[in-house]
């Protein structure tokens, strides 16, 4: 069984890898937007095609980082807890939605379908990640106790502060 801080650092070392490719291609013509024809200091984006060889290098970035939080989190609740799985699906959820966004963005605006207003990419945002996003909050804030600091972590804490309070003379 792999370390925890063994898939930690290869995640990071995934992410500062995808970073550094990332670094040494050349940007496409309109990678920062092109001028508006209408308006000269205004920018838009353009069409999808600047997306070309470079939309799977952010879905790997995101994912990773996607992934390394989600481990994080996960970490944080001892095996053995209930309902630890919400987690992991959670995550899947988010990894799910990051997909369904990236590939919907690939293909561009023009000719996207809107939801309440918002093309196809940015409602996968609003309504996709932002609610998994307050869902892991959520989680985090009514399991608490359950999950990450139980009564018995507490009476167990107060019973090692008992036995040392001398400061650091008595606790060596």
């Amino acid at each position: 069984m792999m370390k925890p801080y063994v898939f930690v650092f290869l995640l990071l070392l995934c992410i500062l890898a995808t970073l550094t490719i990332a670094l040494f291609l050349e940007p496409p013509e309109a990678a920062s937007g092109v001028v508006h024809p209408d308006f000269g200091t205004m920018s838009q984006g353009g069409d999808a095609d600047r997306h070309e060889g470079r939309l799977l290098g952010g879905w790997i970035y995101g994912s990773l980082q996607i992934g390394l939080f989600v481990f994080l989190i996960g970490q944080c609740v001892p095996s053995g807890r209930p309902r630890r799985w919400l987690i992991g699906a959670s995550g899947g959820l988010y990894l799910a939605v990051y997909l369904a966004l990236t590939l919907s963005y690939g293909k561009g605006v023009e000719g996207a379908p809107f939801i309440l207003g918002f093309p196809l990419p940015t409602a996968w945002l609003v309504f996709g990640m932002w609610p998994i996003s307050a869902l892991f909050a959520i989680l985090y804030a009514t399991q608490y106790a359950k999950w990450i600091y139980t009564p018995e972590d507490a009476s167990r804490f107060q019973s090692i502060k008992e036995r040392y309070q001398g400061g650091p003379e008595n606790g060596s």
